[in-house]
C-alpha cells in the first residue's frame, strides 16, 4: 500500500510537471516567472557611492536594470534596495557623470567610484543673469567650488581665494585684523576704482570680506568682456558671482552644521631693530660727525629702560571662528539658515575685529511657480589702527627709543615721555589706551532679495528680482589728556562720523532654453533699475569732562558737516545663444545703460559683445580616432564695456555765493563764482577685450588644460586735468582723456588621479603674465604722481608710455670712498656733489646737467608684477586629506619707506640694526652710509632708488592636515566628523627685507609702497567640522 501511495504521488508530479512545461512552451512570462520563483532573493543590498575624489555622492541614482524598483544615496552616499533577485543588475547613474552597472552578487556590495562624463560636461557655471554648462562656454569664466577654497582656516574669502584663479591678482592689505584683500582681474583697467563688481546670489556689493566664508558654496569670475558684457557699465573690471549654500529636500528632517576654529596669529616676521647701548653709539657717533652733542636719552643708560617697543607691542594674538548653519526641506520648501561669528586680536596691542553673520534662505516650488527670499545680515566692530603721521601706530611702535620709559605715573595719562632732540613720537603703550587715544568703528550692513519666477510654457520663464540692501557706518574718535614729553594734549577731544547708504535694485528677466534635435537655442531679455542714495554727517567738539564723551557736553570747538547724494542707473540687457550638435557655438550680448553721473546727452552708453566656440573633440574625426581626448575647445571673443566709478555731479558746477563785485562807482555788489568747476560733455569710459582661449580635458577626465590670451584696451579714461590756477577755481575739472593698454597670457594645468578606492591625488598648477601701459594722458606731460612720503615727496608716477604707477627714483652709484672720488664727479669743473664727504652716496647725474635734482628721475620698476603663478595640491587617503597651497609673484618692485624711516640717522628715532654696518675708512662694503647727522648730502634722501627693493616671493600659503572619523566612531549621532589642523604663511622666500611683500593699497598709485605696514600674520589653527 506503501509503495502504490509512493508510486501515484511521482507519477501526479511527473504530469503536472509536464503541463507546466507545455504551458511555459505557450506562455514566456510563466517561464519567466517560475526561474525567479525559483532563484534566490536577497531581502536587503547596500552599498556606498563615491565620485573620483573620493567625496560621498548625494542623490545618486540606484535601480534594478529592467523594473521600477530603485533607491538613490543619502547624504554620506549610502543606499539600501529590498527584495533583489540574485544577479540582477544594479543601474546607478548621476547627472554629469558616467554611468555603471554592477551584479547583485552579495548584500553588500562594494564601493562604487563613478567618473565624470567629461563629453557631456553637464557641469553647470555662474554667469550673468543665469546658468550655462561648461561645455557650452564661449567667454573666459573660472569656476571654483567651496572644496578647494579651504574656507575653514580663513576668516575672509579674499585669503581663500589667493592662488585659486588664473589672471585673478589677489593681494592681502596687511595683517591688521579684518584688513580684506585687493582683487584685481586682468591687470588695472582704469585710474578711478579698479575694483571688480561683486554679485551674490544676485545682490550687487561693493565687497566680499564681510560674507562668511563658510556660507560659499561656488565662486565664478568672468575675466573676458564677453562673459561679462552683459553687466555693462559695472563690469570692466571683471565680475565676480559668488553663489552660497542653500537647501535640499531632507523629507523635513534637517541637517545640522557646526564648524569650529581656534588659532593663533603671530607676526610672519620682525625687523631687527637696536637696543639702548647700540641706539646710544649710533647717535653719539652720528651727532659727533655734526659736531653735536650726544642725546641726552642716550646718557646714564643705566639709569633707564631698554624696552624693545617691537616686542613689547607684537604678541601672539587669538583668533576664533564659530558657525552653525540649518538646512533642510521638503517637496515643495527648502530652507538654509546659517549663524557665524569671528573674534580676531591683532597682534598688534590695542586692535581687535569682531564679526557677526547670519544668513536666511527659502525657496518654495510648486509646479510652474517658483518664489523665495535671501537675507544677509553682517555686523562688524572694529578697534582700527590709530592713525597719524610717522607711520601711525606701526610707526610709533619702530621709531620709538629704547629709553623711553613705558611708564611714568608722574605725567597725566600714566606713560613715559620724551625730551631733549628726539621726534616727537607718542608713548606707544598710550596709543592703545582708550582712555587716551580711543578709537572704534561699528558697521551693519543688511542684503535683501525677493524673487519670484514663473514658468507658464515649459523653456519660457519671467523672473522678477527686488534687492533693497542697506549699510549704516559709525566711526569715533577721542582724545583725552596726556603727557608724552614733547607731545602734549590739555584738552579733551571728540569726533563721530557716520554714513547711511541705501540701495535699491529692481530686474525684470525673461528667458526662453530649447532644442530642436541638434540645434539649441538660449535667449535672454531684461530690464534692472538701481537708485542708490548716501548721507554723511559728522560732528566734533573739545573740552568735554573727564569720562564723558558726548558732543552735547563740549565746552568749545563744537562744529558739524554733511553732505548726501543720489544716484540712478537704468539698464536694458538681452543676450543670445546658439549651439548646433553641441560642437558649434555662439553667444552674442547687449546691454545699454543710462546713468545720472553723465549729463543728458552722455547719459547713455551701449555695450555689445559677441563669442564663438568650437568643440573639435565633438567633431567625428577626432571621436573616431583619438580616444583620450575628452575635450577640445577653441574659444574667441570680443566685447566693449564701461566704467561710470567717478563721484556724482561731476558734469554740474559748485557755485559759491555772497562773492562781492566792486561795481566802479566805489559800491560793492553781491554776486556768486564757480567754486569748483566741472566738464558738462563727460561720457563712460570704455573698455574693449578681445580673448582667444582654448579648452582640454584629456585621459578620462585626469589631465585637463585652460588658456587664454587677451588684449584688453580703456579709452575715454575720467581723469582731473589741470587748469591754470588764474582761473580762480578751487579744482582741476574731470575729462575724458586716458588710454590704457594691458595684455596678457594666463593658464591652469591640472592633473587628479585615483589609484584605487584609498588613494587619489590633485595637482594644478596657475600662471599669469601681465603687462600695462598708460597710452595717453590728458596732456602730453600730465603725470599723476604716488606713493607719497609723509613730507610730501613722491615716488610713483603715471604718464603716458610707461606702466601705471610706475617707480621714478634717481638712481645711486655706490659710495663715495675718497676725496678723489667726489672730485671726479663732476661736470666742466664744476663738483655734481659739492656736499659730498667720502662714505656719501653717490647719486647718477642722468640728465646730465651737472646737478642732482628731480630732473634725473628715470623709470626704475613697475610694482605689478610680470609674472603670478601658485601651486595647489590635495592628498586623500582613506580617512586623510591634506592640501596646499604655494603662491608667488615675480618681476614687481616694492619701495622700502619704512627701511628709508629707519636707516635715516639724522633725527631722534630708533633704526634698524643695518646702520651698524655703515661706511668706514676701513668698511667700503657697508650697507648703509656714513653716520652724519645734519646729512648734508642727503643720504637719505626719498626721491633715490635707495630703498627700492625686489618684491619677488614664493610663499607656503596654505597647509591643511584633515581626518575624518569613521562611521564606527560617530556613536549615531553624528552623521559625518572632522578635525583639521592648518598653517598659512608658514615661510616666505623673499630677498625683500620689509615684513612683508605682499604690499598693497585700496589706491592704485599707492600700489609697492611699504610705509609701515601692519605686518603679515602666519596662522596656526585647529578646527572641527560636524554634521548631525
Amino acid at each position: 500500500m506503501k509503495q502504490k501511495t509512493v508510486f501515484l504521488s511521482c507519477l501526479a508530479m511527473t504530469l503536472l510537471s509536464q503541463t507546466l512545461v507545455c504551458k511555459a512552451a505557450a506562455s514566456p512570462l510563466l517561464v519567466t516567472q517560475a526561474v525567479q520563483q525559483s532563484s534566490k532573493t536577497f531581502p536587503k543590498v547596500s552599498g556606498k557611492i563615491f565620485d573620483n575624489a573620493g567625496e560621498s555622492i548625494i542623490g545618486a541614482s540606484v535601480v534594478v536594470k529592467g523594473t521600477s524598483k530603485g533607491s538613490v544615496t543619502d547624504l554620506d552616499g549610502n543606499y539600501t534596495l529590498t527584495d533583489v533577485p540574485q544577479g540582477a543588475t544594479l543601474v546607478i547613474s548621476y547627472v554629469g557623470y558616467k554611468s555603471q552597472e554592477v551584479i547583485a552578487n552579495a548584500t553588500s556590495l562594494k564601493n562604487i567610484i563613478l567618473l565624470e562624463d567629461s563629453k557631456t560636461l553637464n557641469e553647470l557655471v555662474v554667469i550673468g543673469y543665469g546658468t550655462q554648462r561648461k561645455a557650452d562656454l564661449t567667454g573666459s569664466v573660472a569656476n571654483v567650488d567651496a572644496t578647494k577654497l579651504n574656507t575653514q582656516s580663513n576668516s575672509t574669502i579674499g585669503q581663500a581665494l589667493q592662488g585659486k584663479i588664473a589672471g585673478v591678482d589677489i593681494v592681502s592689505q596687511g595683517g591688521q585684523p579684518g584688513s580684506g584683500s585687493r582683487i584685481m582681474v586682468r591687470g588695472i583697467g582704469t585710474l578711478n576704482n579698479a575694483s571688480p563688481l561683486y554679485i551674490v546670489d544676485g545682490m550687487y556689493m561693493s565687497g566680499i570680506d564681510h560674507i562668511n566664508p563658510s556660507d560659499i558654496q561656488s565662486i565664478d569670475v568672468l575675466k573676458d568682456a564677453s562673459s561679462a558684457a552683459i553687466y555693462g557699465s559695472r563690469a570692466a573690471n571683471g565680475v565676480v558671482i559668488i553663489t552660497t549654500k542653500s537647501g535640499s529636500n531632507t523629507e523635513g528632517v534637517p541637517t545640522i552644521n557646526v564648524t569650529a576654529n581656534v588659532g593663533v596669529n603671530t607676526p610672519a616676521k620682525y625687523l631687527d631693530l637696536l637696543n639702548a647701548s647700540d641706539w646710544a653709539a649710533v647717535t653719539t657717533e652720528s651727532r659727533a660727525a655734526s659736531g653735536l652733542k650726544p642725546l641726552d636719552m642716550a646718557l646714564d643708560l643705566a639709569s633707564k629702560e631698554d624696552n624693545d617697543w617691537q616686542d613689547i607691542m607684537f604678541n601672539p594674538a587669538l583668533m576664533q571662528n564659530y558657525n552653525l548653519s540649518v538646512q533642510g526641506g521638503g517637496k515643495y520648501t527648502t530652507y538654509y539658515n546659517s549663524f557665524g561669528y569671528t573674534n580676531q586680536d591683532g597682534v598688534l596691542k590695542g586692535t581687535n575685529f569682531q564679526r557677526y553673520t547670519m544668513q536666511s534662505k527659502v525657496d518654495y516650488k510648486k509646479g510652474i511657480v517658483n518664489l523665495g527670499t535671501n537675507i544677509i545680515l553682517e555686523y562688524d566692530k572694529d578697534k582700527p589702527l590709530f592713525s597719524a603721521i610717522r607711520g601711525g601706530m606701526v610707526g610709533h611702535t619702530l621709531l620709538s627709543v629704547p629709553t623711553l620709559s613705558r611708564y611714568d605715573s608722574s605725567r597725566v595719562g600714566g606713560y613715559g615721555g620724551l625730551y631733549g632732540d628726539v621726534v616727537n613720537l607718542r608713548n606707544p603703550l598710550g596709543t592703545c589706551d582708550d582712555n587716551v587715544l580711543g578709537r572704534k568703528s561699528d558697521n551693519a550692513k543688511v542684503y535683501a532679495n525677493v524673487y519670484f519666477s514663473i514658468e507658464p510654457i515649459k523653456g519660457l520663464k519671467y523672473k522678477m528680482n527686488f534687492t533693497p540692501d542697506f549699510q549704516f557706518y559709525r566711526y569715533n574718535e577721542k582724545t583725552g589728556l596726556y603727557d608724552f614729553g614733547l607731545d602734549k594734549n590739555g584738552i579733551t577731544q571728540n569726533t563721530e562720523r557716520q554714513s547711511r547708504t541705501r540701495n535699491l535694485l529692481m530686474e525684470h528677466l525673461l528667458t526662453f532654453d530649447k532644442q530642436f534635435g541638434a540645434h539649441k537655442i538660449s535667449l535672454l531679455a531684461g530690464y534692472s533699475y538701481q537708485d542708490t542714495k548716501y548721507r554723511y554727517l559728522s560732528g566734533w567738539g573739545q573740552g568735554m569732562l573727564t569720562g564723558i564723551w558726548e558732543l552735547d557736553a563740549a565746552a568749545s570747538g563744537l562744529g558739524t558737516s554733511g553732505n548726501s547724494y543720489r544716484s540712478v542707473l537704468t539698464s536694458i540687457l538681452g543676450r543670445i545663444f546658439y549651439s548646433y550638435q553641441d560642437r558649434y557655438l555662439i553667444t552674442m550680448t547687449m546691454r545699454r545703460d543710462g546713468s545720472s553721473k553723465f549729463a543728458k546727452g552722455n547719459r547713455y552708453g551701449n555695450f555689445p559683445s559677441v563669442s564663438v566656440g568650437w568643440n573639435i573633440a565633438e567633431e567625428k574625426f577626432v571621436k573616431d580616432h583619438v580616444e583620450w581626448l575628452d575635450q577640445l575647445k577653441l574659444r574667441a571673443g570680443y566685447g566693449e564695456l564701461g566704467n561710470q566709478e567717478i563721484s556724482d555731479y561731476q558734469y554740474s558746477s559748485t557755485v559759491t555765493t555772497g562773492i562781492n563785485y566792486p561795481n566802479g562807482n566805489g559800491e560793492l555788489l553781491q554776486g556768486a563764482f564757480p567754486k569748483n568747476f566741472a566738464n558738462p560733455d563727460i561720457k563712460w569710459e570704455s573698455t574693449s577685450m578681445t580673448n582667444v582661449g582654448i579648452d582640454l580635458i584629456a585621459l578620462n577626465n585626469r589631465l585637463s588644460l585652460t588658456m587664454d590670451y587677451y588684449v584688453k584696451n580703456t579709452k575715454d579714461i575720467l581723469l582731473s586735468v589741470p587748469i591754470p590756477i588764474s582761473t580762480g577755481g578751487a579744482n582741476d575739472p574731470v575729462k575724458n582723456a586716458g588710454k590704457i593698454r594691458n595684455k596678457g597670457f594666463e593658464f591652469n594645468l591640472g592633473w587628479n588621479d585615483r589609484l584605487d578606492k584609498d588613494f587619489s591625488y590633485s595637482v594644478n598648477a596657475i600662471g599669469s603674465f601681465n603687462t600695462n601701459e598708460v597710452v595717453a594722458m590728458g596732456s602730453e606731460s600730465q603725470s599723476i604722481t604716488g606713493g607719497t612720503i609723509h613730507g610730501g615727496t613722491y615716488t610713483t608716477k603715471t604718464l603716458a608710455g610707461y606702466p601705471i604707477a610706475g617707480f621714478w627714483l634717481i638712481p645711486c652709484d655706490g659710495y663715495f670712498n675718497s676725496q678723489a672720488d667726489v672730485q671726479a664727479h663732476s661736470k666742466d669743473g664744476k663738483l655734481i656733489q659739492p656736499s659730498a664727504e667720502p662714505g656719501d652716496i653717490r647719486f647718477k647725474d642722468m640728465n646730465n646737467d651737472g646737478t642732482i635734482n628731480d630732473e634725473d628721475r628715470v623709470y626704475s620698476g613697475s610694482p605689478f608684477p610680470k609674472f603670478t603663478y601658485s601651486l595647489n595640491g590635495s592628498v586623500n587617503y582613506k580617512n586623510f586629506d591634506f592640501s596646499f597651497t604655494i603662491q608667488g609673484v615675480i618681476g614687481n618692485k616694492i619701495y622700502n619707506a619704512t627701511r628709508l624711516e629707519l636707516e635715516d640717522v639724522t633725527r631722534g628715532t630708533n633704526y634698524l640694526s643695518t646702520v651698524l654696518d655703515h661706511w668706514t675708512e676701513s668698511n667700503h662694503n657697508a650697507k648703509t652710509p656714513r653716520l652724519v647727522w645734519n646729512d648734508p648730502n642727503r643720504n637719505a634722501r626719498s626721491e633715490s632708488d635707495r630703498f627700492l627693493e625686489k618684491g619677488d616671493y614664493l610663499r607656503l600659503r596654505t597647509v591643511q592636515l584633515g581626518y575624518t572619523l569613521p562611521e564606527n566612531c560617530l556613536l549615531g549621532f553624528f552623521q559625518k566628523s572632522r578635525v583639521y589642523v592648518s598653517v598659512d604663511n608658514l615661510f616666505t622666500i623673499t630677498g625683500y627685507t620689509g615684513y612683508s611683500p605682499d604690499v598693497n593699497s585700496s589706491s592704485v598709485y599707492q600700489r609697492g609702497f611699504d610705509e609701515f605696514i601692519y605686518p603679515a600674520n602666519r596662522t596656526f589653527m585647529f578646527g572641527v567640522n560636524l554634521t548631525f
